[in-house]
């Protein structure tokens, strides 16, 4: 088992060696009052890693994920930040010859400060409208309510609404716009399921709405009833 030495006795010994008069090892030894191992230790350790000091060896399983291999995902993630992270898997297979389990580069990436966040937020939200909307929808019973939503999709169905990105830092991409033919999407539905439906090329306009719950209402009973 090594001696343990005090550290005056080692910054000692580091300023023997660095000393331009040359000291034996059995000088030194004497002078510190430790084992002339000791000395040798402290001189191999100067001479390796210019410190008294051996580095201290980190304890556990080596990290998957080397700091290059990092590096590029990093570099990769600057320029397509919505990526899944399945995806950044096969891109280090591709990269490095290596699959890192999906744990293993989230752990990365948070290490290195880089975080999955946001792109888009909507401002309209509102809590004291959300409560006071279903406050009003409490005096209602499940069956009386019709609910419509309208929904319309083009090329950019599929764009990803999140992004990786480092600490502070707006995740941005950029894609080419597609100038294409939009579809609308107009359903009307109850908890029973759909009652009514349309599909149609353009956009959504108060007249072509208008008409649609004009419709509707045909399939709706009087009040009280379903």
């Amino acid at each position: 088992m090594a001696q343990y030495i005090d550290p005056w006795q080692r910054k000692t010994i580091a300023y023997m060696i660095l000393s331009k008069n040359r000291f034996t090892t059995s000088q030194m030894a004497k002078v510190a009052k430790c084992s002339e191992r000791s000395v040798t230790n402290i001189r191999k350790n100067m001479r390796l890693f210019g410190d008294a000091r051996s580095p201290l060896v980190p304890v556990g399983r080596q990290p998957s994920i080397a700091p290059v291999m990092l590096d590029a995902l990093c570099d990769h993630l600057t320029e397509k930040p919505g990526l899944y992270v399945e995806v950044m898997a096969i891109f280090l297979w591709d990269e490095f010859n290596i699959l890192p389990s999906s744990s293993s580069i989230k752990r990365a990436l948070s290490q290195a400060g880089w975080t999955k966040k946001a792109q888009q937020k909507a401002k309209e939200k509102n809590p004291q409208l959300r409560d006071f909307y279903q406050h009003k929808l409490s005096e209602f019973r499940s069956c009386h309510l019709v609910f419509v939503d309208e929904s319309g999709c083009d090329k950019r169905v599929g764009y990803r609404r999140t992004g990786w990105s480092p600490l502070g830092v707006t995740p941005v991409q950029v894609s080419k716009f597609h100038r294409g033919q939009r579809y609308q999407i107009l359903l009307a539905y109850t908890q029973d399921g759909i009652i009514l439906s349309r599909i149609f090329k353009g956009s959504t306009d108060a007249t072509f709405f208008e008409s649609f719950i004009e419709q509707l209402l045909q399939h709706c009973g009087r009040w009280l009833e379903p």
